[in-house]
């Protein structure tokens, strides 16, 4: 699909959303419960009509960086969920309730795992800190509308900002204090959980560039982010004024293997298997680079050539390539191979909610159905928006002769994915 026809449909995405959520009645205070419901209806909106990337291992990357924020939260009122938008503009954004959208586009950007840590550490503070929500009320606008017009301006500020106008057009920026609030508690956050803290300005200075570059295509993180040349020089003597971090050990490999994927789903197959083909021809010992291409080709539908690679790069020690070659061979029909494979990766990753769920898949094709089940109930507790651990837990009551359950659990499966992503999981 051309970068136009994606555009569109996005647009056209985001005027179904505005026309979904703009007849919301007005509520004269809100509290967590009623920020809760605002997040999980966006998400459930934004699971049927934004261009998401529906490829777990993503957002269970987010999700471990976010983790390593959140856990040093003051207190923790909501449960964090990370997604990825297909789009590849610089922006990142926080829906009230902890529903964390980080474009595509950012995540191929950044540079280290510090400066994309510097952005969920500013967005999970704008959700802690209830920034949305004392601000609205503040203007006395406070409604559903307004709120969720606001953040669809983060997804297309045309549309976004129409949506919104009817009660805060002028409130498509985040207030001065909320963003210093937001910068200033982030990047403790970020020194804390054991992240360089001058990654948070670095992205800044990225985002602030690319403005000067292109003065009539502003980076859509202006639109909800303000930034100024003062603002990223207090940030950058802040974090020099702090303990400095040392990178965390494959941190680097699981950023580059991250945008590897990215790119293979939201970029031009075309030119992105030759440029990691020449990665590789370049270096060809280099672990990592076999475990990015070996990626790319997975993703690109070239199992068969992908397996060996990722096997080899498992071999070498690239992080995390032993549960990816895994999904090469379940993808291949060689489940034996895939299941030793998923229980090599979870002895040294046990928490690795999509690598369960590809282990649980296979114990079903061998019968072992009270065991998939245990399984994939773990997964799922661990990360609620495995869509495919939904499915395949219904199969496995079904199988088991559980009917009620089967239902229950396709319903909810049903819920939370798309057309799109069922084709995507056909296929795989």
């Amino acid at each position: 699909m051309t970068s136009t026809r994606r555009a569109a449909r996005t647009r056209a995405a985001v005027a179904l959303l505005a026309a979904a959520v703009l007849w919301a009645p007005v509520v004269a205070a809100i509290g967590l419960k009623e920020e809760q419901g605002l997040g999980a209806r966006f998400a459930l909106e934004a699971r049927r009509r934004l261009p998401l990337v529906r490829e777990p291992m993503l957002s269970a990357y987010l999700r471990r960086i976010g983790e390593r924020i959140i856990a040093h939260l003051d207190a923790r009122e909501f449960d964090y969920r990370f997604y990825v938008v297909r789009e590849a503009t610089l922006n990142a954004f926080a829906v009230p309730g902890g529903y964390v959208y980080v474009h595509a586009g950012l995540i191929d950007a950044v540079a280290d795992e510090a400066e994309l840590a510097g952005v969920l550490a500013h967005e999970i503070v704008h959700v802690h800190a209830h920034h949305v929500v004392r601000q609205e009320e503040q203007t006395a606008l406070l409604n559903y509308a307004t709120i969720l017009g606001l953040f669809l301006s983060a997804v297309h500020p045309a549309l976004g900002a129409g949506a919104a106008s009817a009660g805060a057009a002028a409130q498509l920026k985040y207030a001065r204090q909320y963003e210093t609030e937001a910068d200033h508690v982030g990047i403790g956050l970020m020194r804390d959980a054991g992240f360089d803290p001058l990654g948070m300005p670095r992205f800044l200075r990225l985002v602030l560039k690319t403005q000067q570059l292109n003065p009539t295509q502003v980076p859509p993180y202006f639109l909800s982010h303000p930034l100024t040349e003062d603002r990223i020089t207090e940030l950058e003597q802040l974090a020099r004024a702090m303990p400095r971090a040392r990178p965390r050990p494959g941190g680097d490999a699981d950023l580059a293997a991250a945008q590897a994927t990215v790119r293979a789903l939201v970029g031009s197959r075309e030119k992105v298997v030759p440029a990691y083909e020449e990665r590789l021809a370049r270096d060809p010992k280099n672990a990592d680079v076999q475990h990015q291409l070996g990626l790319v080709l997975l993703e690109t539908g070239q199992p068969e050539r992908a397996a060996p690679l990722l096997a080899g790069a498992a071999a070498a020690g690239a992080p995390r390539a032993r549960g990816d070659e895994g999904r090469a061979l379940a993808r291949l029909g060689r489940l034996a191979e895939a299941r030793a494979a998923f229980e090599a990766h979870l002895r040294d990753y046990p928490n690795d909610p999509p690598i369960m769920a590809d282990l649980a898949r296979t114990m079903i094709a061998a019968g072992e159905l009270k065991s998939a089940a245990a399984l994939l109930e773990s997964a799922l507790a661990r990360e609620p928006e495995l869509d495919y651990a939904e499915y395949a837990l219904a199969e496995c009551r079904g199988k088991s002769g559980d009917e009620r359950q089967q239902w229950w659990h396709l319903a909810r499966a049903y819920g939370r994915t798309t057309r799109r992503s069922a084709r995507t999981r056909r296929r795989r």
